[in-house]
């Protein structure tokens, strides 16, 4: 059943204004975006006519944007993201694991987003896979599914990668070794382990020349300034949060695909 009000309600009424004010604020992508929300379903992308055989009742479809943006498009990729990521779980308990980068790292990623969010991707994974492999910790070799938000709930840019992890792996024999139940690695080796291997990539990424710095961060493109921008970071403590869901990993993949699809 169509909803009372959908996004492209509020953009076909209020969008020539809206963009009109924002001006050149508002990017190409961003204008295209917009555009094939409002086109979504109507006769601007054509249809076809479906006859039913038995009666002769005939009813039009209009076609789909299929953009990712759009919540009309991505009801059924949602779900079958959500079946095939439910058919990969394991029955194990899992972990929710959340690595966030601070803002002064993020303020880089704003002018380096394929860069940066590769290293982030990178660096939590071999931070588990480092960590969980460590006897002293787990000892095993584990997995995840990994999910990249760049946005917080205030709407501010907050990259964080969100991982739903098994609470074991398997041991060096190939055997299974679980976590404790409601335990999966510390936080704070985890914090320590992915900010050495996360600023030890943007290092490398910045003394390969693959980093670059507009606006207020221009200063930045000399080795020095680079350098002293990052020593802080260094020193304090990075954001790693751990823990088991409540209703099991049933529950984080329903939150995150609410996200990865638009809905």
């Amino acid at each position: 059943m169509r909803p009372k009000l959908e996004v492209a309600d509020i953009f076909s009424r209020h969008g020539d204004r809206f963009r009109a004010a924002q001006g050149n604020r508002l990017s190409l992508d961003q204008r295209k975006v917009m555009a094939a929300i409002e086109a979504c379903r109507t006769p601007a992308l054509g249809g076809h006519v479906e006859r039913c055989e038995d009666c002769g009742e005939t009813r039009i479809s209009y076609n789909s944007c299929r953009d990712r943006h759009c919540p009309k498009c991505q009801g059924l990729s949602r779900l079958q993201w959500l079946a095939d990521r439910r058919a990969e779980l394991l029955p194990v308990a899992y972990f929710h694991v959340v690595f966030t980068v601070p803002a002064p790292v993020a303020a880089i990623a704003l002018q380096n987003k394929a860069l940066v969010y590769d290293i982030l991707f990178k660096a939590a994974a071999e931070t588990i896979r480092v960590i969980g492999a460590d006897p002293k910790h787990l000892g095993a070799e584990t997995g995840m599914v990994a999910i990249l938000h760049t946005w917080g709930q205030t709407l501010t840019h907050h990259p964080h990668v969100h991982c739903i992890v098994p609470g074991g792996g398997l041991g060096p024999d190939g055997s299974w070794i679980a976590s404790k139940p409601n335990f999966f690695l510390p936080v704070h080796v985890l914090s320590h382990c992915f900010r050495r291997l996360f600023l030890g990539r943007l290092r490398a990424a910045f003394d390969a020349g693959r980093i670059a710095f507009v606006g207020e961060l221009a200063g930045m493109s000399d080795l020095s300034a680079f350098a002293e921008y990052l020593e802080p970071l260094s020193k304090t403590p990075w954001i790693v949060f751990a823990k088991r869901p409540f209703a099991g990993p049933s529950e984080i993949l329903d939150y995150l695909g609410r996200y990865t699809h638009r809905q």
